[in-house]
C-alpha cells in the first residue's frame, strides 16, 4: 500500500509541474520561450540518459582521481627510490674511502717497538665500518641558514625530531632528483639484482654430530668431529651437491654453488690444550668464528694434516684418472683411505707403518687389500661401536676391556675371525650375553661357550638366540672368565668380521681396533642407512638359507656365514655387494660411453667448469707423500693446460702470508701450511705467540672474497692430539654468518 501512494505521489508532483512550466510559456515573450525551451530540452535529455550511461560517466570520474592518486604514489616512490640511490652510493664511496684511509695507514712508517717488528710486512685491510649515527641527516647551506637563531644551540638530531613532529621532511624534496621513467626501471633493476646477491649466499649449519663437537658443550659431553669430515666439507666445496663424499653426517651447506673460494690454513703444532690456555689473546679470531669444533687428528708422527687432506681429489682432472682407475669416484674413495689412520690414535697400538715401507704382499685369495674393508674411527662411532674417544663416549664405554692390552699394526696378511653372540634379556633390562661362538678363515670353531650373565635373566629370547632355562642350568662360566679367555686366544692383529658386530661388542663389553662389519660393506636396498639382514644377504650371494632353526639362531652359523660373505667380497672388488657402489660405477659407465669427455656428462662437470686449480703454500719442504701425490695429478694433464697444483715453498711464517694474499682469488682451493714450533708456547712465550698467530689468522681473513670458505685447523702438538677446527663464511660486509643448529 505504501509503494502505491508513493507513485501516485510522484506523479502527481509530475503533473503540476509539467502543467506550470505550460502556464509559464503562455506568459513568456517568445525569444525568452526558445532559450527555456532549449535549456529545457537539454536537461530532459539528461534525465533520459540510461542508467548504464550514468555509471560510465560515473566510473571515468573515479579513474581520474585514482589515475591522480596512483601518479602522486609513483612520484613518492621515485623520490624514494632516489633517495636510497643516493645513499647506496654514498655507502659505496663511504667503503672505498676507508679502504684507502686503511692502506694509507699501512704504508705509513710505524713506531718501533717489539710488537710492531713482528708484524712487518703484513697489509691490514678493515672489515668493520664505523659507526654512524642513523638519524643524522647531513643538512644542506640553505637548511643551515634558514635555522632558527634561537635554536642555535640545540643539538642537530633534536632539530630533526622537532621539524618531523612539526609535519616538515627530514630531506627537502628540492634536493631530490626526479627520475624519468627510464631511470626508474633501471634502478629498480639494480635494487633487486643487489637484493638477490645479498639473499643468494651460502651457509654452513651444524647437525646434532656438529654440535656435540663444539668448545661450549662441556667437555663430558663432547664427541670430535674427524679430519674426514674436513675433507668432506672441502670436497663438497669444491664439486658441489654431487661429491661423493658430503659432510652430512655432522653439517650441511646450503646454497653451495654460491661458494666463491676456499682458504685453509693449517697450524702444525697449535692443539687444543694451547688454545684454551690461552683463548683470550685469539681476540679477533673470536669475533670471526661463531663455528669453533674440536677434531681428531692422526697420531703424532703418522703424517701432517696437509697429507691427509690432499687425499681428496685436487682437481677435476685428478678426480678423472681415479674414475678410470677404479671405475667410479666412489670406489677410489675406499680405496685410496687409512681406515686405520685415527684408529691408531685412539687404541693401544704399538709401532706403525713407516713412510715408503712396502706392505705386505695381498693375500692369496684377495683381489684388494682386506685391510680397505676396515670401518674407520668415524664409521665406528657412527654405528655404535665401543671405542675409548675422549668425552661422552670414554664415559659410556669406561668399564669396557681391550680385547688385547697392546696391538700390532694390521696388515694385508692379518687373520680374520667371524664373531657372533647370542643374548638374553635380564632384570637390568637389557640384553646381556649367554654364548658366543669364534671361527678362523678356515671355518673352523675356535671358541664357543656357554655365560651366565651377571644379572637375572627374565627373557631367553629363544626364538632369536636359541638358549633355553634348561641350557643354562649347568653353566657357571661368567663375563670376565669370557673377556680373559678372548684376549688370550685372538692374535694382536686380528681383524673380527660380523654382522652389525657393535652389538656382540658391547654384549662382550670389550674393544677391538680392527672391525670389518657385513651390514656395512654390504648393501642390497641402494640405502646407506638402510640394512639388509644376513638370512637375505646368505641367500642373495651365498645361496645359503639360515636362521632357518625352529629352536632359534645357532652362533656358529651365523659366524661361517659373515666370514664366508666378506671372503668372496675379497674375491671380486670393493663394489661387490655394495649396490651403491655399483650404481655409481654403472652411471660413470653410461657417462663415459656417452662421450669421450667424462668430465663434461658427470658430477664433475661443475667442478670442470670453475677448476681455477689447487695452490699449496708450505713453510719449509713438502713431506715426500704429498709431493707423489702432486706429481700423480700433474700426470694426467694436458700439456697445452696450465699447472694443475701449485706449490710455493717458503721460508718463513710471513712469506707464506704475503704468498697466500697474492694468489688466494685465483684459485679454487688455497692450503696455507704453517708450522708452529714448540718453543713458542712455552709458559713465558705463550701469550705473545698466541697474539701473534691472532693477527695472522685476521689477515688471512681480509684476503678471502665475499662467498668464500674460511677454515682454520689446529694441527695438535706432541703434548695433546687433539686440535680445533673453525669455520666461517664471510658475507659482502666482511662479518662471518651465523651457524644455526638443524634438528635431526
Amino acid at each position: 500500500m505504501k509503494i502505491h501512494l508513493k507513485i501516485v505521489k510522484n506523479l502527481k508532483s509530475k503533473f503540476y509541474q509539467r502543467k506550470g512550466i505550460q502556464e509559464e510559456m503562455k506568459m513568456m515573450p517568445n525569444q525568452q520561450m526558445d532559450s527555456q525551451l532549449s535549456e529545457l530540452s537539454g536537461r530532459m535529455a539528461k534525465l533520459q540518459l540510461t542508467r548504464a550511461e550514468r555509471l560510465q560517466i560515473r566510473l571515468a570520474n573515479m579513474k581520474e582521481q585514482v589515475s591522480a592518486k596512483q601518479q602522486e604514489r609513483s612520484d613518492k616512490k621515485k623520490k624514494k627510490l632516489a633517495a636510497l640511490a643516493n645513499l647506496m652510493d654514498l655507502n659505496d664511496r663511504d667503503r672505498l674511502h676507508e679502504a684507502e684511509l686503511a692502506k694509507k695507514r699501512d704504508s705509513e712508517p710505524k713506531s718501533s717497538g717489539p710488537e710492531t717488528m713482528e708484524d712487518d710486512g703484513f697489509c691490514t685491510v678493515s672489515s668493520k665500518r664505523k659507526t654512524k649515527n642513523r638519524h643524522t641527516i647531513r643538512s644542506t647551506p640553505e637548511r643551515t641558514t634558514e635555522a632558527d637563531p634561537d635554536n642555535a644551540d640545540e643539538p642537530q638530531t633534536k632539530r630533526i625530531r622537532n621539524d618531523e613532529e612539526a609535519g616538515g621532511d627530514s630531506i627537502p624534496d628540492d634536493t631530490l632528483v626526479t627520475l624519468s621513467e627510464e631511470q626508474y626501471k633501471a634502478l629498480s633493476a639494480d635494487l633487486r639484482r643487489r637484493k638477490r646477491r645479498l639473499q643468494d649466499f651460502p651457509a654452513l649449519r651444524l647437525r646434532e654430530m656438529g654440535q656435540r663437537a663444539l668448545l661450549e658443550t662441556p667437555q663430558d659431553a663432547r664427541t670430535p668431529i674427524f679430519l674426514s669430515d674436513i675433507q668432506n666439507l672441502l670436497m663438497s666445496g669444491m664439486i658441489g651437491q654431487k661429491s661423493p663424499c658430503r659432510p652430512d653426517r655432522w653439517c650441511s651447506i646450503e646454497k653451495w654453488v654460491s661458494l666463491s673460494h676456499s682458504v685453509v690454513v693449517i697450524l702444525e703444532g697449535l692443539s687444543l690444550y694451547h688454545y684454551l690456555s690461552n683463548e683470550s689473546q685469539f681476540e679477533a679470531s673470536n669475533k670471526i668464528f661463531n663455528t669453533k669444533l674440536e677434531l681428531m687428528l692422526p697420531q703424532q708422527g703418522e703424517g701432517m694434516i696437509i697429507d691427509e687432506i690432499a687425499q681428496i681429489p685436487l682437481t677435476s682432472v685428478q678426480a678423472k684418472m681415479l674414475i678410470d682407475q677404479h671405475g667410479s669416484l666412489e670406489s677410489a674413495v675406499a680405496l685410496n683411505k687409512d681406515p686405520t689412520l685415527f684408529v691408531r690414535g685412539i687404541f693401544p697400538i704399538e709401532g706403525r707403518q713407516e713412510p715408503g715401507m712396502e706392505l705386505p704382499q695381498l693375500h692369496p685369495d684377495d683381489k684388494f687389500p682386506r685391510t680397505k674393508l676396515l670401518l674407520s674411527a668415524l664409521q665406528m662411532v657412527d654405528e655404535g661401536y665401543p671405542i675409548p674417544l675422549q668425552g661422552e663416549l670414554h664415559s659410556r664405554f669406561s668399564s669396557y676391556k681391550f680385547t688385547k692390552k697392546s696391538y700390532k699394526p694390521v696388515t694385508n696378511r692379518s687373520p680374520m675371525y667371524g664373531v657372533d653372540c647370542e643374548m638374553c634379556r635380564t632384570v637390568a633390562g637389557v640384553n646381556e650375553l649367554t654364548r658366543i661362538s669364534i671361527v678362523d678363515e678356515e671355518y673352523k670353531t675356535v671358541y664357543e661357550t656357554l655365560v651366565m650373565p651377571d644379572n637375572r635373566i627374565t627373557d631367553y629370547l629363544t626364538q632369536y638366540s636359541g638358549i633355553t632355562e634348561d641350557i643354562m642350568k649347568q653353566v657357571t662360566k661368567q663375563l670376565k672368565d669370557v673377556q680373559k679367555e678372548v684376549s688370550a686366544l685372538l692374535p694382536d692383529d686380528a681383524i673380527l668380521v660380523g654382522q652389525s658386530l657393535n652389538s656382540d661388542l658391547n654384549a662382550m663389553r670389550m674393544m677391538h681396533p680392527y672391525v670389518i662389519d657385513t651390514s656395512v660393506c654390504f648393501n642390497i636396498s641402494g640405502v646407506r642407512r638402510r640394512k639388509s639382514k644376513l638370512k637375505h644377504l646368505a641367500m642373495t650371494f651365498l645361496k645359503e638359507t639360515i636362521q632357518e632353526n625352529e629352536y632359534g639362531h645357532d652362533s656358529i652359523e651365523d659366524s661361517r656365514a659373515t666370514l664366508k660373505l666378506v671372503k668372496m667380497k675379497l674375491a671380486n672388488s670393493i663394489e661387490f655387494g655394495d649396490e651403491i657402489l655399483t650404481q655409481h660405477k654403472r652411471l660413470q659407465e653410461i657417462a663415459n660411453a656417452c662421450s669421450g669427455d667424462s668430465i663434461t656428462n658427470n658430477l664433475f662437470a661443475y667442478s670442470a667448469k670453475r677448476d681455477r686449480r689447487t695452490a699449496i703454500v708450505n713453510v719449509g719442504g713438502l713431506q715426500p707423500r704429498l709431493k707423489e701425490l702432486i706429481e700423480k695429478a700433474e700426470q694426467v694433464v694436458p700439456k697445452d693446460n696450465s699447472t694443475a697444483v701449485l706449490v710455493h715453498e717458503v721460508a718463513t711464517t710471513k712469506e707464506a702470508v704475503r704468498k697466500v694474499t697474492e694468489i688466494a682469488l685465483e684459485n679454487s682451493l688455497t692450503i696455507a701450511n704453517l708450522s708452529i714450533p714448540e718453543e713458542d708456547f712455552l709458559v713465558d712465550r705463550a701469550e705473545r705467540s698466541a697474539a701473534k698467530i691472532d693477527k695472522v689468522i685476521e689477515r688471512l681473513w681480509n684476503t678471502v672474497a665475499h662467498n668464500g670458505l674460511f677454515l682454520v685447523l689446529m694441527g695438535g702438538s706432541t703434548e695433546c692430539s687433539k686440535g680445533v677446527a673453525k669455520i666461517a663464511i664471510k658475507r659482502l660486509n666482511g662479518t662471518e654468518q651465523t651457524s644455526a643448529p638443524i634438528g635431526c
